[in-house]
């Protein structure tokens, strides 16, 4: 097949850390380096922060890859996009196809496009989002949907869950898993990660959730399994890392409730040069998530050698594999006890860390990127 030109969703590598963010960021770079003749360009119109989000990124560093975009409010585009002759090549120019990475539909004109879907998260019945969020972003993928040649996902659990909830053939789904940034696999720095803790305040031993303080991460039982670990080992702490989401103000009530104030520490939102060297300094990754399409900080703290208590349901029992210690997320004296056996049992928590480490080789950025190419390939050939 001859050369490739992509025209491809950028926003999300400028908006968000993490999530999708993460994906769009580490898929560029890794889609250039397994097609050496592929051009990407990077489609970023929006307003919103724009100068200070642009001068702060790092754009991959390839004369195959270049940023195109407008100072204007992206709603505006699929507006205008109704009245007027335009659509995403009145800013990119020419391209062969364009990918979609978030839950936004793009006007695109006589070219295929493929779409990446994470997850079922915001359907009604899942209760994750609010009633209004659920219908805005049920709409927002039923359009993606209307108009694709070809749907990536990132795990076979997603892929069944698409197609049960959008009644999508199994044919029209390609599934690409998720890889794992290679800063999570360096070798530990004890003096990085001192610096870290102390600058936050902290000092071992204590463990790690990261993630969105949000119903569906689960918080809230997590902080009811650590309280019982407190009262075996009062000298615990636990850091929650991440940005506070929707209904986080039932996170914050229940810290209070169970009295953590001083052994609770939020730290929001981390770089990875702080995040790595704190989770090196870890007895444990807690992520008992409710719902995943994949799950990726499990999967990054397994990479890094710190033992992981994750769910043994959806797609984190995919993605962990044997690699942590999975417990029934539903189910708070078995996050209790999950806890107490990383945090008390260090032969068995460095034995699962172990098994995590070896684990989490497989997911590489690269393989990410060849099975998004070859969807590429498969809806240009439709």
């Amino acid at each position: 097949m001859a050369a490739l030109t992509v025209a491809l969703d950028y926003r999300p590598a400028l908006h968000h850390a993490f999530g999708i963010g993460r994906y769009v960021q580490n898929l560029v770079p890794a889609l250039l380096e397994a097609d050496p003749e592929l051009r990407l360009k990077l489609y970023g119109v929006f307003l919103r922060g724009r100068r200070e989000r642009i001068a702060a990124h790092h754009f991959p560093e390839s004369s195959r890859a270049s940023f195109h975009g407008a100072a204007i409010p992206a709603r505006l585009v699929p507006w205008l996009a109704r009245v007027l002759p335009i659509d995403v090549a009145s800013f990119t120019g020419p391209f062969d196809l364009f990918h979609d990475t978030d839950y936004i539909s793009t006007p695109v004109k006589n070219r295929p496009r493929v779409a990446t879907l994470y997850d079922t998260a915001w359907t009604a019945q899942r209760g994750f989002v609010s009633p209004e969020q659920s219908r805005h972003m049920g709409a927002a993928v039923r359009r993606i949907v209307a108009g694709v040649k070809r749907i990536i996902t990132i795990s076979n659990f997603a892929k069944q869950e698409l197609m049960e909830e959008l009644g999508l053939p199994d044919e029209l789904i390609d599934v690409a898993p998720l890889g794992v940034d290679a800063v999570f696999r360096a070798p530990q720095d004890a003096a990085a990660t001192a610096r870290v803790q102390q600058r936050i305040g902290i000092e071992a031993p204590y463990g790690v959730f990261v993630g969105t303080l949000e119903p569906r991460k689960n918080v809230i039982r997590l902080l009811r399994g650590f309280a019982r670990l407190q009262e075996v080992s009062p000298e615990q702490r636990l850091l929650l890392v991440g940005r506070a989401g929707h209904g986080c103000e039932r996170i914050f009530e229940e810290i209070r409730r169970l009295r953590l104030e001083r052994s609770v520490v939020r730290t929001g939102v981390l770089s990875d040069a702080e995040l790595v060297p704190l989770l090196h300094g870890a007895d444990y990754l807690a992520y008992p998530s409710l719902h995943e399409g994949f799950g990726l900080p499990a999967l990054e703290g397994m990479a890094a050698g710190v033992p992981v208590l994750s769910s043994n349901t959806t797609a984190l029992q995919e993605v962990c594999g044997e690699g942590a210690l999975l417990v029934d997320p539903a189910d708070e004296n078995a996050i209790a006890e999950g806890l107490l056996r990383l945090a008390c049992d260090r032969c068995e928590a460095l034995e699962i860390a172990a098994r995590g480490r070896a684990h989490a080789a497989a997911f590489t950025w690269q393989r990410c990127a060849e099975a998004t190419l070859a969807s590429y390939r498969r809806a240009l050939e439709s």
